[in-house]
C-alpha cells in the first residue's frame, strides 16, 4: 500500500481517480475553492491552493507519490484570464515539484493535454509519445497549452536534476459519468455536445450529425484512466510521457449509432445530416509504450462506456433542457 497525494480531487476526473486508489493505497485528496460534491469514505480530503507555496507547509511529508490533476483549462474558464493558466499550471507546478523536493517524495504523475499535438490532428497516422509539439498559437487554448508544455519542461528538468520519478499522461477528452455536464468554449457556457446529443435522442427522437461522419477520434472512459493511474502509482520503472487514450478511434457515425442503440433501444430516432457544419477532430493516440510499461489495456468499449453513463447518472440529466 502506498500514500498518495490526489491534488485536484474534487472534479470529474480527480474525483473518480482518487476513489480507484483508495481502493489499494491510502489517499489523501486535495480541492482548492469548493468541496467534493461526492466524496468516498476512503479518502481523506484537504484543501490546498497549489498557487501558494505556503500552502502546502501544512501538508503530510511522507507520501509515495503526487497525482496532479488540478489545472486551469479553457473548458472551466468563464471569460479569458491568461493570468490563470500561468499560475496554476506553471506556477501551481513548479511548487509541486519543489514540495516534492524537500519532502523527498519520490514520484510525481501529471495529468497533460493533448494540445500540443493538435497540429499532428487529421493526419490518419496515429501519434506517438515522440511527435513533436505543434501548439497553436492562436485562439482561446494558445496559453493554456503553452502553459501545460511548460508544466512539462519543468517537470523533465526535476526529474534530470533531482532523480524524480515522472509520469505525464497525455489525455484528449476523457469521458465521465455525472452531472457536470456543461464546459466554456471561448468563455462562454454551453452543454457537452455528447450530452445535447443524447437528450435529443432521449427527448425528441432525433439526432444531427455535424461535419463529416467518418471523423473519428480517441474516447477513453474515467474509470479506464483511473486504473492506467493506478498501474501508474505502483510503477517502480515507468519514466516520461504517456498515451493515455484508447487506440481504438471512435467515428462520429459510430458514436451516434451507440447513442441510439443505448439510448433509444427499437424506438426510431432520425438522424439529419449536417455536412456544412465543423467536423470533430480526427486523430488517434498511439498506445504502444503505455501497453509495454503499464501492461494496459482499456475495459470500456463505447458501448459499454455509455451504458454506464446511463446507468450512472440520474435520468434527469438527459430531460433537462440546453442551455
Amino acid at each position: 500500500m502506498s500514500k498518495v497525494l490526489v491534488i485536484g480531487a474534487s472534479g470529474s476526473l480527480g474525483s473518480v481517480v482518487a476513489e480507484q486508489l483508495s481502493q489499494k493505497n491510502q489517499v489523501t485528496g486535495t480541492y482548492c475553492n469548493r468541496e467534493p460534491t461526492l466524496k468516498s469514505d476512503k479518502v481523506e480530503y484537504r484543501q490546498l491552493d497549489i498557487t501558494d507555496k505556503t500552502a502546502f507547509e501544512g501538508m503530510d511529508t511522507d507520501y509515495d507519490c503526487v497525482v496532479l490533476v488540478a489545472g486551469a483549462m479553457p473548458a472551466t474558464m468563464p471569460g479569458y484570464v491568461p493570468q490563470r493558466y500561468i499560475d496554476v499550471n506553471i506556477t501551481g507546478t513548479l511548487n509541486t515539484l519543489e514540495f516534492c523536493r524537500q519532502t523527498k517524495i519520490p514520484k510525481l504523475i501529471f495529468i497533460m493535454t493533448f494540445s500540443d499535438v493538435s497540429g499532428a490532428f487529421y493526419s490518419g497516422v496515429p501519434i506517438t509519445t515522440e511527435q513533436s509539439r505543434t501548439l497553436a498559437m492562436t485562439g482561446d487554448h494558445a496559453v493554456y497549452g503553452i502553459s501545460k508544455a511548460t508544466a512539462c519542461d519543468l517537470i523533465e528538468h526535476y526529474h534530470r536534476e533531482y532523480g524524480l520519478q515522472t509520469i505525464l499522461f497525455r489525455i484528449p477528452t476523457v469521458y465521465c459519468a455525472d452531472d457536470n455536464v456543461d464546459f466554456y468554449v471561448d468563455g462562454v457556457k454551453r452543454t457537452k455536445a455528447y450530452v445535447k446529443m443524447i437528450r435529443s435522442v432521449v427527448q425528441h427522437k432525433k439526432i444531427e450529425i455535424w461535419g463529416n461522419p467518418e471523423h473519428a477520434k480517441d474516447m477513453p472512459y474515467v474509470k479506464d484512466f483511473s486504473r492506467l493511474i493506478a498501474l501508474a502509482v505502483s510503477s517502480k520503472t515507468a519514466q516520461g510521457l504517456y498515451n493515455a487514450g484508447t487506440g481504438s478511434p471512435v467515428t462520429l457515425e459510430q458514436l451516434v449509432n451507440e447513442i441510439i442503440q443505448v439510448f433509444a433501444g427499437d424506438e426510431v430516432v432520425e438522424k439529419i445530416y449536417r455536412p456544412e457544419m465543423a467536423s470533430q477532430p480526427n486523430f488517434t493516440f498511439d498506445m504502444s509504450k503505455t501497453e509495454a510499461d503499464f501492461g494496459y489495456q482499456p475495459q470500456y468499449d463505447l458501448r459499454s462506456m455509455l451504458m454506464d453513463i446511463r446507468d450512472s447518472v440520474e435520468p434527469a440529466v438527459w430531460l433537462s433542457n440546453d442551455l
